[in-house]
């Protein structure tokens, strides 16, 4: 056999191992592909700011054998996001019907990140504090270290974070706050003097130590619904359309509100951020239908005859619905939709007092474990679900309470 020159022999060398150096680059390649992390599954409801689950090492992956023969990688396809409304692999499909809750069998998980109130004393997200009044409290609101609350009588207090009563306002029976407690809006109206027409109403917005305020002479009754994006979102009777509610805003410090043109019928609910809206017709019974709409636009996304629209999630993705026939004292299932089309996602069947969202994925619900309506034994509890996985655990203890609601 005839020896090769050695300038052949060098050159056959240097191709063998470029192409060792190309499969191993290519093999390479294809295992860091399949070996990238998997978003792990959602978690069942686990409570807000929990531990989370060790994440078990990959097994070890053979030793690939190299080979001339060329390695094509293949192309990745994406995730589409998981919804209410469509099918995911990090999302369980939705079940058939509402999930029913045995809210004194479920495990207790950390306390709710909402203000929240039981008899007389006002609990989560903030310092404890007991508003002491003889009356039952209607609504209450934190503001900074203090706390804001109404009683049946009409009077607004404001309590410091020492527990003391700094200041009482009369005639106030509607409040509100931000989510993030900076700011307070609330409504002072004179007393009803039976068998005469009354009109007048003063709109405070309150910041720390500053208030502000505006005079609406010509309202009859006000209701004020949120205070969102620096705008506070109020309906209100006036003289000449004293049958109809209709939607203003007011802008602390503007010499006047503005009606929305824009949103027909009566408001029920104002999403946090100020761009959603729920309305009935006006002069409607109870039963009445609800439409979610966008407020800037007057854009109408959908109405529903089977649900009232309640309240939002922070990111608007969710309407939280209650049933539109109710002839009890509490809702017997909570139902959670898609905001753009009104699908149904998620329903939860109990006994509950009122339902508001947590943050984007999770809904507290006030519900009753045992009585209910006047009983005096009633024992009520709150629970928080999951919108990814429906699971649910409660979020406080079951208390001797004919009521747990929660903050403005």
């Amino acid at each position: 056999m005839t020896t090769p020159p050695k300038r052949e022999l060098n050159g056959r060398l240097i191709a063998v191992v470029a192409a060792i150096a190309v499969a191993a680059v290519a093999v390479g390649g294809a295992l860091a592909y399949r070996q990238r992390p998997e978003a792990a599954a959602s978690t069942l409801a686990a409570p807000l700011g929990g531990t989370p689950s060790p994440t078990p090492s990959p097994a070890p992956s053979p030793t690939p054998m190299l080979t001339s023969t060329p390695v094509v990688l293949p192309k990745p396809t994406p995730t589409p996001k998981p919804s209410l409304t469509q099918k995911s692999s990090m999302t369980p499909e939705a079940p058939s019907g509402p999930v029913a809750l045995e809210a004194a069998k479920l495990t207790q998980g950390k306390s709710p990140q909402l203000t929240y109130w039981v008899h007389r004393t006002v609990l989560g997200a903030g310092k404890e504090l007991k508003v002491p009044v003889s009356a039952s409290l209607m609504s209450v609101v934190r503001l900074g270290s203090s706390v804001l609350a109404t009683s049946a009588g009409g009077e607004l207090l404001k309590v410091d974070s020492a527990g003391a009563v700094v200041r009482r306002t009369p005639q106030v029976m509607t409040l509100t706050g931000t989510a993030d407690q900076t700011a307070a809006a609330y409504a002072a109206t004179p007393p009803v003097v039976v068998g005469e027409q009354t009109y007048g109403a003063t709109l405070y917005s309150e910041t720390g130590g500053s208030q502000q305020s505006v005079k609406l002479p010509d309202v009859q009754s006000i209701h004020v619904l949120a205070y969102a994006k620096d705008k506070i979102y109020y309906k209100a009777n006036v003289k000449g359309a004293l049958t109809t509610m209709k939607l203003y805003s007011w802008t602390p410090g503007a010499a006047k509100p503005v009606l929305m043109k824009t949103v027909a019928g009566d408001v029920m609910a104002v999403s946090d951020d100020g761009r959603l809206a729920s309305t009935q017709p006006w002069n409607s019974s109870a039963d009445g239908c609800s439409t979610v709409v966008e407020i800037a636009t007057g854009k109408k996304r959908f109405t529903t005859c089977d649900y009232h629209i309640t309240g939002f999630t922070p990111d608007d993705a969710v309407a939280i619905g209650t049933p539109a026939y109710g002839d009890s004292y509490c809702s017997n299932i909570i139902t959670a939709l898609d905001s753009h089309s009104g699908a149904v996602g998620r329903q939860w069947s109990g006994c509950f007092y009122r339902a508001v969202a947590e943050d984007d994925q999770h809904l507290l619900m006030s519900t009753v474990v045992t009585g209910g309506g006047q009983d005096p034994n009633t024992k009520t509890t709150v629970v928080r679900c999951s919108l990814d996985t429906a699971e649910c655990e409660r979020a406080t203890d079951v208390v001797a309470a004919n009521l747990i609601d929660f903050a403005r």
